[in-house]
């Protein structure tokens, strides 16, 4: 199969854990020289030193585009920024906006996301005359895992398929990838370009600047902390409830994700068009039990079970524990020359999704992804250490071989 040269790539969320995968991954990937202009778009500013990406002449990252705006003011924003549109061949969409997630309003979010999603892709439509492929990625809430308020409606029934059908109001109305989806489906009509949709799970990744959209740093941090006040083989215990240590799913790490979605749209963009994707490391389903003890492994600890606290699903010890030791945490910082994170408490709620609230088994059918050719996997657990590992290369947590030199 014949990849294209000298692609032009548009990646919409760029300072995002999704969308700085994807930024990092088009440099290289599937080719060196697949995309020769790659062009990231944040809405806050940033510069190219402050995202962690490489200095490449090809990377081009512009700052100030407000998908919140209405249509007009998007396509101003995104013509007077960003020279030679008509280049552009493929388009991104990882933009996410949080802002009143985990409240009530749950509705707000939802039509938020559909209003920026709307936007960008009217927007490309209109002035991406060179347009050929539009990606957008969603999630597992395709299937309702994630729809707290109605948990007791929704059957879920893994290995979960793309085919399966949507969850039906009211219990869905809150599922916003199903108007994303559509509107792009309209938008496509009697276009020259394609697109398809990416599902993957919660995420494990980092990105350097600062987020509240993943849990794997503050974990990192939680279980860097808990070595240094416990001492090397000391016993932590899974920070969540019993159920949650136990329930099947499967892991979806940054790389993999952005190299599936980089791979359908450039590699066989014909069997993508239109389709949606499942995307996962590996189609084994890996429970926190088995990943636990990998994991706390990393920081020279025994990782074990929840134990009494955790049966009684109370989650909330972790962020308790981190912060009656930030004296320990400072001097963990200063010892071993690391940048002190504070960490939100919208971030410790993201941390609860993950570890008491997706309670539900939730595992993949990969067959879909590997039957078009896209086939990279990584063993159970091997994505969170991909990602401390990137996060001991930011001296944010120390890297293994400094453990030495803890009391």
């Amino acid at each position: 199969m014949v990849v294209a040269q000298n692609s032009v790539a548009l990646v919409f969320g760029a300072s995002g854990i999704s969308g700085w995968a994807v930024t990092k991954n088009l440099l290289s990937y599937p080719t060196s020289t697949t995309f020769s202009r790659v062009i990231a778009l944040t809405h806050r500013p940033r510069t190219v030193a402050e995202t962690g990406l490489s200095q490449d002449p090809r990377l081009e990252l512009y700052s100030g585009i407000d998908l919140r705006s209405n249509l007009q003011d998007v396509k101003q924003q995104i013509h007077s920024k960003i020279p030679n549109l008509d280049e552009v061949t493929h388009v991104y969409y990882l933009a996410y906006a949080n802002a009143t997630a985990y409240t009530e309003n749950v509705m707000d979010i939802r039509n938020i996301n559909v209003g920026m999603t709307s936007n960008a892709v009217h927007a490309c439509d209109q002035l991406c005359g060179g347009m050929k492929f539009f990606l957008l990625q969603t999630g597992t809430n395709n299937y309702g895992v994630a729809v707290f308020r109605y948990m007791d409606k929704i059957e879920i029934n893994p290995p979960l398929r793309e085919d399966q059908p949507r969850i039906p109001s009211p219990w869905g109305d809150e599922i916003f990838y199903y108007p994303q989806v559509d509107l792009i489906k309209e938008a496509a009509k009697g276009k020259n370009w394609r697109w398809c949709e990416v599902r993957p799970d919660q995420i494990i990744g980092h990105v350097p600047a600062v987020t509240s959209m993943t849990y794997v740093e503050p974990l990192a941090l939680y279980l860097s902390l808990y070595r240094y006040v416990k001492g090397p083989g000391a016993i932590v215990p899974f920070p969540g409830t019993q159920k949650n240590f136990v329930y099947t799913y499967t892991d979806s790490s940054q790389d993999i994700i952005t190299r599936a979605e980089i791979y359908l749209s450039v590699v066989n963009p014909e069997a993508a068009n239109g389709e949606a994707f499942n995307i996962a490391d590996t189609a084994t389903p890996g429970p926190w039990s088995a990943k636990w003890p990998i994991l706390a492994e990393y920081f020279g600890l025994k990782g074990t079970g929840p134990g009494e606290r955790g049966e009684k699903g109370e989650w909330g010890e972790i962020d308790k524990w981190w912060a009656e030791h930030q004296s320990e945490y400072k001097k963990m910082c200063e010892e071993f020359g690391l940048k002190e994170r504070n960490i939100e408490g919208a971030t410790w709620i993201f941390v609860k999704a993950g570890l008491t609230l997706l309670d539900r088994d939730r595992e993949m059918s990969l067959d879909k992804i590997r039957k078009v050719g896209f086939k990279e996997e990584l063993p159970v657990g091997q994505g969170h250490i991909r990602a401390f590992d990137r996060i001991a290369a930011e001296k944010i947590i120390p890297p293994t071989s400094a453990w030495g030199q803890n009391p």
